[in-house]
C-alpha cells in the first residue's frame, strides 16, 4: 500500500507540527503535544488491517466579511497525520496534472502568480465572473471518487479517502453524517477541490482549443496610414517653405526667384496654415488605433482559476460571451453537480465596468500618452496602449483597512485604547504586521502607493497617537523621541543589545518578485533535526536512553519567557517549541511533578562532597 513508508509520516508529522492548528484539538482533545515514532507505525498498521477509523470533525462557525457565518471542520491530530500523508500522495500524483490556469493551494502558487497572469491579458472584450453556491460544502462525494479512480488504482487508498469524508461532524455534541462537500480547515480538503474542479479546468482548456482563431492584430489599419501619408506630405510642404524663408529666395525648377515682402508674407500666411492642418491630422491619428484591432473573424478565450474563484476574459461579441457562460453553467451542473450564484455571476465590459477578482478592480487601461522609445538608430515617441489590463487597489478596501486606526473620509486619526498595555516593541511590530500584511497584498496594482498614501498617514499618526496617549505626553514630543534618520522607530535594548524596530512606510513597499513554479514536488528530502533527535532515543531533560519517547510541544516560545523551571529554561535557550522526552519526563509535566535537575544535582553534590 502507498501508504506504508514511514518516511512519509515522519515528513508529515514535520509539515504540520509547525502549524498554529496543530495545537488546536478535535473532539477527542489531542494536539501535536505528546507525539512518538511508534504512533505512524501503529496508524500503518491499523490501515493495512482495516481497523482504522476516522473519527468526526470538530464544527467551528467563524464570522465571513459578509456578516454571515463560515462552517470550519476541525479533526484530530491523529486524522490530521492521515489527511497530511494522503495529500502529499495526491499532490504527487496530481501536481503535474494540473493546468497552469490553476494557482490556489499549489506550491509556489499564490494570488499574486493568478494576477500576473491576469495582467498580461491584452484585448480583452468581455469578463465573465462566476461564483459557485457553497462549493466546499456541495462537493459530490460520488463524483469525486469517479475522478480520482481515474489516476489511482489502489481501493484501500480510495477507501481510505471516502471514509474521510464520510466521517460525519460534531457541533454542539451532536453528531452529524455528512453526505457531501470537504469540511472546509482540514489538511486534505484544498488539494480535493483541486482535483475536484480540475474537470472544469480541462472542459475550458479543450473548448478554448476549438473557441480561438484569428489574429487579434491583423494588420495595418487603412485610415491610420492615411492620416500618416498626409501628414507626411504636408511635412515636406512646411520643411520647403521654412527653406525658402530662410534662404530669402523660391527654387522653381532651374528658376530662382528673389522673395519680395508681399511674397514673404504670403508664405508666412501659407506655413501657418499648413502647420494648422497637420495639428488637425495629428490629433485625428492619435484618436484611432494603427492597427486594426479585434478583426470580426478573431476569437480568444483567457481562463484563470484560485481555487473556487475563476475568471474568463473573451475576445467576441456579447452573444457569444452568454452563450459560452450557459455552456459553463450547464457543465458544472451536470458533470459536477455544482449551481452558479446567478447574482454574482455575469458579464461585464472591461472598459466600462471592469470586474473584481481576487479583491483586486481588473479593468482596461485607457492611457493615450506619447511615451519615448529607443530605436536602433534613435530615439521616437509612441502611443502606450490602450488595451492594457491595469489593477487597483477598491477603494472600499481601503476604507475598511483604515477604520481600526481612524476616519479615512475627514482625515482623522485616533488611538488604540487596546493596544495601551503593549510594550512599545510591541506596539510597533503590531503596526508593522497590518500595514506591511496589507501593503504587500495589494503590491501588484498599479495605484498601490497613490490609495495607500492617505491611509498609511492616518496609520502612523494612530501609532504616534496611541504612544502620546500610554505615556502622557503630546504626539510632537513622541514623534521627535522616535525620529532617527528620517523614519520614526522604537530603540530597545531589553536583550543588551540595542536594536531599533522602524515603522513601516509605504516607501519600504517592493513588488513581489515572482518564483519559479516547480511542477513536481518533493515530499522527502532530507532528515530534519526533530527526526534525529527523536531516533536518538535520549530523554533531552533527564537523559535516559532507551524506551518510549514523546514530543512536548508548546504554542508559542513567548508563552514560556520569564518562566523559572528547569524544562522551559532549556526549551528558552535552544529556541525550540518541542522538547523531546521519556514517557515518565512528559507525564510529570504535565502533571505539575517534573522535578527540577538543578536541586537534585546540587543536593548530590553535596552528599559525595560529605561522603569524601
Amino acid at each position: 500500500m502507498i501508504v506504508s513508508c514511514e518516511d512519509l509520516w515522519m515528513q508529515a508529522y514535520v509539515n504540520i507540527r509547525a502549524n498554529k492548528g496543530s495545537m488546536t484539538v478535535g473532539i477527542d482533545k489531542s494536539t501535536a503535544d505528546g507525539f512518538s515514532i511508534e504512533l505512524p507505525k501503529a496508524l500503518i498498521h491499523q490501515i493495512k488491517d482495516g481497523s482504522f477509523r476516522f473519527k468526526p470533525v470538530r464544527r467551528v462557525n467563524i464570522p465571513k466579511p459578509n456578516g454571515k457565518l463560515r462552517p470550519l471542520g476541525i479533526p484530530t491530530f491523529r486524522d490530521k497525520l492521515v489527511q497530511e500523508v494522503c495529500r502529499m500522495i495526491l499532490e504527487i500524483i496530481y501536481e503535474p496534472l494540473f493546468s497552469n490556469c490553476s494557482h490556489g493551494f499549489r506550491p509556489n502558487r499564490s494570488c499574486h502568480t493568478a494576477l500576473r497572469d491576469v495582467r498580461k491579458w491584452s484585448g480583452i472584450t468581455w469578463f465573465i465572473e462566476y461564483d459557485i453556491k457553497g462549493y466546499f460544502d456541495n462537493i459530490n462525494h460520488e463524483i469525486l471518487m469517479k475522478v480520482l479512480k481515474k489516476q489511482i488504482d489502489d481501493k484501500r487508498f480510495l477507501k481510505l479517502i471516502r471514509e474521510m469524508l464520510k466521517c460525519g461532524y460534531m457541533e454542539d455534541w451532536e453528531y452529524h453524517k455528512t453526505y457531501s462537500g470537504s469540511p472546509q480547515g482540514g489538511v486534505i480538503s484544498p488539494i480535493l477541490s483541486n482535483i475536484y474542479l480540475h474537470e472544469l479546468d480541462k472542459f475550458i482548456e479543450s473548448y478554448a482549443v476549438k473557441f480561438n482563431k484569428g489574429s487579434q492584430q491583423k494588420g495595418l489599419n487603412p485610415r491610420y496610414q492615411e492620416l500618416t501619408m498626409a501628414k507626411a506630405c504636408i511635412r515636406h510642404k512646411i520643411r520647403r517653405r521654412k527653406e525658402w524663408l530662410k534662404a530669402g529666395f523660391q527654387k522653381n525648377g532651374k528658376y530662382k526667384c528673389i522673395l519680395s515682402d508681399d511674397k514673404r508674407k504670403q508664405t508666412q500666411i501659407i506655413l501657418q496654415e499648413l502647420l494648422d492642418q497637420y495639428n488637425e491630422l495629428d490629433k485625428a491619428q492619435k484618436k484611432i488605433p494603427s492597427r486594426i484591432c479585434n478583426d470580426p473573424n478573431c476569437r480568444r478565450l483567457r481562463y484563470i482559476r484560485y481555487a473556487d474563484d475563476f475568471l474568463m476574459g473573451l475576445v467576441c461579441p456579447r452573444s457569444e460571451a452568454e452563450e459560452i457562460m450557459s455552456k459553463v453553467k450547464q457543465f458544472l451542473k451536470d458533470e459536477l453537480d455544482l449551481e452558479i450564484s446567478t447574482e454574482k455571476t455575469g458579464i461585464k465590459h472591461t472598459r466600462k465596468e471592469g470586474t473584481r477578482f481576487l479583491s483586486y478592480d481588473i479593468l482596461i487601461s485607457n492611457n493615450r500618452n506619447l511615451r519615448w522609445r529607443t530605436g536602433k538608430l534613435a530615439r521616437y515617441k509612441q502611443r502606450a496602449a490602450a488595451v492594457k489590463i491595469r489593477l487597483e487597489v477598491p477603494w472600499e478596501k481601503v476604507h475598511k483597512f483604515t477604520k481600526k486606526y481612524g476616519d479615512f473620509v475627514q482625515s482623522k486619526a485616533l488611538h488604540r485604547p487596546e493596544l495601551l498595555a503593549s510594550s512599545d516593541v510591541e506596539l510597533v511590530l503590531r503596526y508593522n504586521s497590518e500595514l506591511r500584511g496589507f501593503a504587500q497584498y495589494y503590491a501588484l496594482a498599479d495605484d498601490v502607493k497613490a490609495k495607500l498614501n492617505k491611509a498609511f498617514w492616518i496609520a502612523q499618526t494612530s501609532f504616534l497617537r496611541t504612544l502620546a496617549n500610554k505615556y502622557k505626553t503630546s504626539v510632537n514630543k513622541v514623534a521627535k523621541k522616535l525620529k532617527h534618520d528620517g523614519h520614526l522607530a522604537v530603540v530597545s535594548d531589553r536583550t543588551g543589545i540595542c536594536r531599533q524596530y522602524p515603522l513601516f512606510k509605504l516607501s519600504d513597499l517592493t513588488e513581489p518578485k515572482s518564483v519559479k513554479i516547480d511542477q513536481q514536488p518533493n515530499f522527502y528530502q532530507v532528515r530534519t533535526e526533530l527526526e534525529d533527535r527523536l531516533m536518538a532515543d535520549i530523554c533531552e531533560y533527564c537523559g535516559k536512553s532507551g524506551g518510549y519517547f514523546e514530543v512536548h510541544h508548546i504554542r508559542k516560545l513567548k508563552d514560556i519567557a520569564g518562566k523559572t523551571k528547569d524544562w522551559q529554561r532549556r526549551m528558552m535557550e535552544r529556541k525550540r517549541k518541542t522538547l523531546v522526552l521519556c514517557f515518565h519526563c512528559h507525564h510529570d509535566l504535565h502533571n505539575g511533578k517534573l522535578p527540577d535537575l538543578r536541586y537534585i544535582r546540587k543536593e548530590k553534590s553535596m552528599m559525595e562532597s560529605r561522603m569524601h
